[in-house]
């Protein structure tokens, strides 16, 4: 007997797997880069009778074009067409001297393996046409491919759908051309000026913009490539960043490059330096598992106000939405590491519990290259999901935080305020004589872990950058004792630094409520908003006292029924004491979603009826609970609508309460993020809704019993959340379970057969 393969092994593969639109086209520049190609076009090309850029399902199309070695008719049949299949071995090229093997890029290390990138052309459209040429043939092959094709009849195997193949005939003879041109037709999603928009910056940072790299030039825009003339790209098109030279010699920047020297020792070097100028240089042989990998640098830069200015100015937008540390592997950008609101080393946590002693990542901004052959580094499957949470992954995170976070921290804090914290302990210069002692305690703070000194600036002056010291300074420049608005001015300047040191610590605590205030400014100014302008005067007053009245009765009820059975609580009484338990916590969670329905919403929350629950759960994602509860994940949510459903959500309308739609929405968000996730997907599908967390994946044995009353996976749990969640689920005619698959924890509702 065999396994056989069903054609639906095309979707699991393809746009299940890749379901971010950007990954897909990532994807096929990187087998564009794999073909040794030194130049890709990415063009979006609108229909004859579309007016907003490359617009609905069934106009437009997308062509990624290239110029490497392109695909002969047996390559096309044995292995592009060949499932989970690849010639390669992800890390380096096959040996091969050919011409056409060592094109310009023999130092290129391939990035892909696994056989299935090309299946990610089915979450751009639905039609795809390849046309490839091979050096030294006269003809075209083009390949057509309906990947619909494949979802008529999933007991069809998968080998056995039919795909078109012919080959073009070339009107003139090329003997050194060579180029693959794949056409995607039929297109699942909606590309206005914002995707658009967005598809550039970011393959702006496919390959690493910090450093200079003209092995690979990409060019993405609308309407650049033209099937008939194969006319030549516009320049202006192609994907520049100028990053490198912004930030030179205006931050502070610390490196890191660990590699193997001609003697096989695997060295570690690290320097710091301040605007150009070296402050220090260590080095040590290194023998952690991070040395395995053939080469990994690492740059981070603090952006001072300067800094910041000039990125500003010259990069056209700020560096908090540009991005923070950035990973490459191979030279290419691993998703969705770096990214505006992805926070890979927790910084943004931590900062809240020393907010004056640690660097956020608005602060930062740099890059971790990592070149990999061996494949010590594994991506998720889905591309976009960065590393698996692999031994290797887990040192790189120590040594960033060990040797290059840390460190950075020390530097900024002592020249920005002349001190230098140990343990949470301040050290305040208050004479010169301590100077020596900030650089000799800076110094073996440096060496620590066998680093050994190669560079250190002497010169360095801390006892300048004291805010006390710059006071002085001033104080000095306006002494004149002939002129009575010098002196007036020296009194003045006196009472200021008097007054400094306690001002210094107001400023603390400002700093900290700052962030705080303005979140608090925002929701006030909605709330104000939606009580004059959304709400009668009666209709407020009605819904308070009907709902409030309610809910005080069935808080009192439950609190009787703890109290009757407080003394004698046994097995036959667990069931009344769990549902009392239930009672109050479900009335609790109520009153909390009232009050933000109240505020945030004009909902009529008195009467019952059909509702949208696609809308609602978008209204709580971008404006709801969840800024209240969690605002460090603020922007790790997403929602997402399977493309059959653009046009009509119409599917989700369900006769229900908007009040216990919102608080099983809210039990899923705090169930996921309780158990430490930093983001959560909601999906809606025809049939149901996929919620995806990366929390911590549920023991197999509790699988069974995660929605029962009272089972709980936390130490302090109730064990009612989920059980609410299910009770309500079972009210409106839909069920749910749980799962845990790649690594990620899955709750999946769906509609009762």
């Amino acid at each position: 007997m065999k396994f056989k393969t069903s054609s639906g092994i095309k979707s699991i593969v393809g746009k299940d797997l890749i379901t971010d639109r950007y990954v897909a086209i990532f994807e096929l520049v990187k087998n564009s880069y794999d073909a040794r190609a030194t130049e890709v076009i990415v063009s979006f090309n609108t229909s004859d009778d579309s007016e907003n850029g490359v617009g609905t399902l069934d106009d437009g199309k997308i062509y990624i074009v290239d110029n490497g070695t392109g695909m002969s008719k047996d390559d096309l049949d044995n292995k592009w067409l060949k499932l989970a299949y690849s010639d390669k071995q992800e890390g380096s090229f096959e040996e091969d001297n050919s011409e056409d093997s060592l094109r310009e890029v023999k130092n290129r290390v391939l990035v892909g393996s696994k056989g299935i990138g090309r299946f990610s052309s089915d979450s751009l459209g639905s039609v795809i046409v390849i046309r490839t040429k091979i050096k030294h043939e006269n003809i075209e092959h083009q390949l057509t491919v309906n990947w619909d094709d494949f979802d008529k009849d999933l007991k069809t195997l998968f080998e056995d759908v039919n795909l078109k193949y012919q080959e073009n005939s070339l009107l003139s003879r090329t003997d050194v051309e060579s180029y693959t041109i794949i056409e995607i037709a039929n297109l699942r999603n909606v590309w206005d000026d914002e995707q658009l928009e967005g598809v550039t910056e970011k393959l702006r940072r496919l390959k690493n913009p910090f450093t200079k790299d003209d092995d690979l030039d990409i060019y993405c825009g609308v309407n650049i490539f033209d099937l008939n003339q194969r006319n030549d790209v516009n320049k202006s098109n192609l994907i520049y960043s100028n990053i490198a030279e912004v930030l030179k010699e205006k931050s502070i920047n610390i490196t890191a490059s660990i590699s193997c020297s001609n003697k096989g020792e695997h060295k570690t070097v690290i320097t710091l330096s301040d605007r150009g100028n070296l402050v220090y240089r260590v080095e040590k042989v290194d023998d952690s598992i991070l040395t395995h990998v053939d080469k990994m640098d690492i740059s981070v830069n603090y952006l001072t106000t300067s800094a910041k200015s000039t990125f500003t100015r010259r990069m056209g937008i700020q560096p908090i939405n540009y991005g923070n540390i950035f990973i490459y592997r191979n030279g290419f950008h691993v998703s969705p590491y770096g990214e505006e609101h992805y926070d890979i080393f927790g910084l943004n946590l931590r900062k809240t519990q020393g907010y004056s002693r640690y660097l956020a990542t608005r602060e930062l901004i740099g890059f971790i290259s990592i070149e990999d052959s061996a494949n010590f580094f594994k991506e998720t499957s889905s591309r976009n999901n960065g590393f698996i949470e692999n031994g290797y992954f887990k040192a790189l995170k120590d040594f960033y935080m060990d040797f290059i976070q840390r460190p950075l921290e020390r530097y900024v804090q002592i020249i920005n305020w002349g001190e230098i914290r140990d343990t949470g302990e301040e050290i305040h210069l208050t004479d010169t004589s301590i100077e020596d002692s900030v650089k000799d305690n800076f110094k073996k703070y440096i060496s620590r872990s066998n680093f050994k000194i190669l560079d250190f600036n002497s010169g360095l002056d801390f006892e300048k950058n004291k805010p006390e010291k710059i006071i002085e300074r001033i104080e000095e420049k306006i002494k004149n004792p002939n002129s009575k608005k010098s002196s007036k001015k020296l009194d003045e300047t006196k009472i200021l630094s008097k007054q400094f040191k306690e001002l210094e610590k107001e400023n603390i605590e400002k700093e900290k409520l700052a962030s705080k205030k303005m979140k608090e400014t925002e929701l006030l100014k909605v709330q104000n908003m939606n009580l004059i302008n959304k709400r009668r005067d009666e209709s407020y007053g009605e819904q308070i006292t009907h709902h409030i009245t309610l809910l005080a009765e069935r808080l009192d009820d439950a609190l009787h029924n703890l109290l009757s059975i407080k003394s004698r609580i046994n097995h036959e009484d667990e069931y009344t004491f769990l549902t009392s338990i239930d009672d109050i916590m479900s009335t609790k969670l109520e009153m909390e979603t009232l009050r933000k329905l109240l505020l945030g919403t004009s909902y009529d929350l008195k009467a019952g009826g059909v509702i949208n629950w696609y809308d609602i759960t978008e209204w709580y994602l971008d404006k709801g609970g969840r800024r209240t509860y969690y605002p460090d994940y603020d922007s790790n949510c997403h929602l997402n609508l399977d493309p059959k459903l653009k046009n009509d959500k119409s599917i989700w309308l369900i006769d229900s309460s908007h009040l216990e739609l919102v608080m099983m929405i809210e039990n899923l968000y705090r169930n996921a993020f309780e158990h430490g996730a930093t983001f959560i997907d909601f999906t809606f599908q025809d049939d149901g809704i996929n919620i995806v967390s990366n929390s911590k994946k549920i023991e197999t044995t509790a699988l069974n019993s995660i929605f029962d009353l009272g089972f709980s996976t936390k130490p302090n749990g109730t064990g009612v959340g989920l059980s609410q969640v299910k009770q309500f689920l079972k009210d409106v005619g839909l069920d749910i379970k749980v799962s845990n698959k790649n690594d990620l924890v899955h709750f999946d509702i769906y509609r009762k057969a």
